[in-house]
C-alpha cells in the first residue's frame, strides 16, 4: 500500500536565527561606524582647542616667570634704595639735631654779641663826641700848637715827606734786589716759585709804601705811578700821563697789579728819569722808592746778571743817570735796606738835597 506522503506545514515567518543575528550585528556595526566618526571629529576639534589653550597658557606662564624675575630685581633695588633712604634720614636727623644744638649756641652767642654791640655803639658814640670836642679844641688853638713852614703846608711832619704838588709821581724800583735785603737771600728767592717771590716781605713793604704815599696825596692833585728795572713804564698807562687822585678804583687796580708783579732784572735809573722828562706836564714832586745804586745804563751793553758791577762803577752810573732828570723837580727818596752798597745812602741823600727833596730810611714797621 502506497505510503501516504505526509504534507509539510508551511510557516509565514521564514527568517532563520542566523539571519536575525547577522542583521543585528550589521546594525550594530553601522551604528558604531556612525557614532565613532562623529566622536573622532569631536575629539579632533576638542584636541585642537585644548592645544591652543595649552600653548597660550605656556606662553603666559613663561611671560609671567620673566616678569616675576624683573619684579624680584626691582623689589631688590627698591629695598636697597629704601635702606639707603633710611640711612640718609637717620644721618639728616643727626645733622638736624647737631644744627639745632649749634643754633641754640649761636642764639646764645648772638644775645651776648647784641649786648656787646650795644656797648660798642655807645662807646663809638662817646669817642665820636670826644673827637669832635678835640677837633673843636684843636681848631681854637691852631695858631698856638700847629707848626707851619711857609710854602710847605702839606708837609707830613711824622715822616718829613713833602706830600703836596699838582702832579705827583710815585716811582718804584722793581729790580731783583727788591726781593730781599741780603745778597744771599736775593739769589735764593730768585730761584723760588713766583708765589714765594711775591710773598717777599721787602717787596710787599715797598708796595705798602706806594699805597701809603698814594693815600696821602692831596685829593686836588693828579697822580701817576711808575716802575723801573732795566726799563721804566707807567702803571696807569691807560690814563696817558696823569690820573686824578680821586679816581680811587683805578688806583686800587694799579696797586693790585703791583702786588702781582715779580721783581726782576737790574736797575736802570736813567730809564726812569728819561720817562719823567717825557711826561706832560712834568711832575712837580717825585717819590722814589729804591734800595741801591743802579747797575745798568741805557747806552751800555753791560748786564748786571752776567757781569759783576763794582761799587765805583755803580756810582758812576748813578751820576750819569741823574743828568737825565729835568731840573727843578723835588725827589723824595725812600731808601729800603740792601747790604753791600755803602755808597747808596749818601748818593741818594745828595740827590734829594740838591733837588730840595727829602731823604729817609724808614724803620721796618713803616708804613
Amino acid at each position: 500500500m502506497a505510503r501516504r506522503r505526509q504534507r509539510r506545514q508551511l510557516s509565514i515567518f521564514t527568517l532563520s536565527f542566523l539571519d536575525v543575528m547577522a542583521g543585528g550585528f550589521g546594525a550594530v556595526v553601522m551604528l558604531y561606524l556612525i557614532i565613532n566618526h562623529a566622536t573622532e571629529e569631536t575629539i579632533d576639534t576638542a584636541n585642537r582647542d585644548q592645544l591652543a589653550e595649552s600653548r597660550l597658557l605656556d606662553y603666559q606662564v613663561k611671560v609671567g616667570e620673566e616678569n616675576l624675575i624683573d619684579l624680584r630685581e626691582l623689589v631688590a633695588q627698591l629695598s636697597l634704595r629704601v635702606a639707603d633712604a633710611k640711612e640718609r634720614i637717620e644721618t639728616l636727623q643727626e645733622e638736624v639735631e647737631v644744627k639745632e644744638e649749634s643754633l641754640e649756641e649761636v642764639e646764645l652767642v648772638s644775645l651776648d654779641l647784641t649786648d656787646e654791640l650795644e656797648k660798642l655803639r655807645a662807646e663809638v658814640k662817646t669817642q665820636e663826641e670826644r673827637v669832635k670836642r678835640l677837633e673843636a679844641e684843636a681848631e681854637s688853638q691852631r695858631d698856638i700848637n700847629t707848626i707851619e713852614i711857609v710854602g710847605e703846608g702839606d708837609r707830613q711832619y711824622l715822616t718829613g715827606l713833602y706830600m703836596g704838588g699838582n702832579n705827583v709821581l710815585v716811582a718804584l724800583d722793581r729790580s731783583s734786589s727788591m726781593l730781599d735785603k741780603t745778597i744771599v737771600n736775593i739769589l735764593r728767592r730768585r730761584n723760588m716759585s713766583r708765589e714765594r717771590q711775591l710773598e717777599s716781605p721787602k717787596w710787599q713793604r715797598a708796595i705798602d709804601t706806594v699805597e701809603w704815599l698814594v693815600a696821602n696825596v692831596p685829593v686836588t692833585s693828579s697822580l701817576q705811578i711808575a716802575t723801573f728795572n732795566n726799563q721804566a713804564e707807567l702803571v696807569l698807562a691807560d690814563q696817558e700821563n696823569w690820573l686824578e687822585a680821586t679816581e680811587s678804583d683805578a688806583i686800587r687796580d694799579a696797586i693790585s697789579s703791583l702786588r702781582e708783579t715779580v721783581p726782576r732784572n737790574g736797575t736802570n735809573l736813567e730809564e726812569l728819569f728819561m720817562l719823567v722828562a717825557e711826561m706832560r706836564p712834568l711832575p712837580d714832586n717825585i717819590f722814589l722808592i729804591t734800595d741801591g745804586l743802579p747797575t745798568l745804563e741805557t747806552n751800555s751793553n753791560r748786564l748786571a746778571r752776567n757781569t759783576v758791577v763794582s761799587g765805583r762803577e755803580r756810582l758812576g752810573i748813578f751820576v750819569r743817570s741823574a743828568r737825565s732828570l729835568p731840573i727843578g723837580i723835588p725827589v723824595n727818596v725812600i731808601m729800603l735796606p740792601l747790604e753791600g752798597d755803602p755808597r747808596a745812602a749818601g748818593s741818594y741823600w745828595n740827590l734829594a738835597r740838591s733837588t730840595s727833596g727829602t731823604f729817609m730810611t724808614p724803620s721796618e714797621d713803616w708804613p
